[in-house]
Order: C-alpha cells, then structure tokens, then sequence
C-alpha cells in the first residue's frame, strides 16, 4: 500500500518503475491524488500496463481508509523527503509495517516495524522478502510503540496554544 500525493518529490514514479520488475509475488494500491492534469497522465502511462498496481485514488473516508491498511501486508513510503508523515503511524496503529528507502531513515525515531531499503530492487526485494516471512513476529513488535490517542493530541495541541 501507498497512501500519498502522487507527487515527483514522494518518489513514486521511480518505485513503480522499478516496482514493474519485482521477481516476487506482489501487488500495490496507491491511494492519493495528483496535483496536475501533466501528473496524472505520466502516472497513468506507467500504471496502465501493469495488472499488479491498483489505483483506487483518493479516499477521504476515514473508515474506508483503515479498511484500505487492514487490507494491505506492508506501507512502502518512497519518498526522497519526509518531515514526520502521518501515514507511517497509521499504518503502524493498524500492525501494518513500513518499508521506506534510506534518504528518510530519520522518520524511524524509535518506532518498531519500520523497514530500510536501498532504492534497489534487490534490496527491496529483500526487505520485503523478510517482512512476509516474518510479519507475524513484526507485527507484535509493533505493538510495543505508543502511539499517541487522538483525545490526548489534542490536549497537548490546546495547552501550546494556551501558553
């Protein structure tokens, strides 16, 4: 699964490039919008041909949005640049692992069931490889982060702004 902008800068172009020539049984959904009509038709030319990569677009419903994690084994983030992106935790919260490439390895901070690859395919390959084999294991690993309760952010958002 990818839940991002369908941007240059998330690296998505690239990683379906080299995504189509995987030697492992795998398929991705994308969920997210492009920005520009020019976007969209690059996008659209590399996903056309390729039966393994699904794009469902857009999904602003929150509970069809947590189906789309509950459906999916792993979150690939391809991004080159990340400040700190919500969809890692998400998927973190739904004992989703997280494969990311090394230009973002600073989002790890601690957090359990992230993965890092080489923007490869056979690092990647590997890395993903070694997810499936052992996500049962992976998946209590995750279950040891703290995530912060919505209720609780929002407590801490209102007392910044009180002060």
């Amino acid at each position: 699964l990818n839940v991002a902008r369908v941007n240059p800068e998330k690296g998505i172009y690239e990683f379906l490039e080299m995504f189509k020539n995987i030697k492992i049984e795998a398929e991705i959904s994308i969920i997210g919008k492009t920005k520009s009509s020019t976007l969209q038709k690059k996008f659209q030319s590399i996903i056309r041909s390729n039966t393994n990569i699904k794009f469902p677009g857009y999904i602003s419903n929150r509970q069809l949005l947590i189906d789309m994690y509950d459906d999916h084994n792993i979150l690939i983030l391809p991004s080159y640049t990340e400040g700190q992106p919500y969809v890692v935790d998400e998927s973190l919260a739904r004992r989703r692992p997280v494969l990311i490439f090394e230009e973002i390895a600073h989002i790890i901070k601690g957090r359990k069931g992230i993965f890092v690859s080489k923007r490869n395919i056979d690092s990647f390959t590997e890395i993903t490889e070694y997810i499936m084999q052992n996500y049962h294991a992976i998946q209590k690993d995750i279950e040891k982060n703290k995530f912060p309760l919505e209720k609780d952010m929002f407590k801490q958002i209102s007392s910044v702004i009180k002060e």
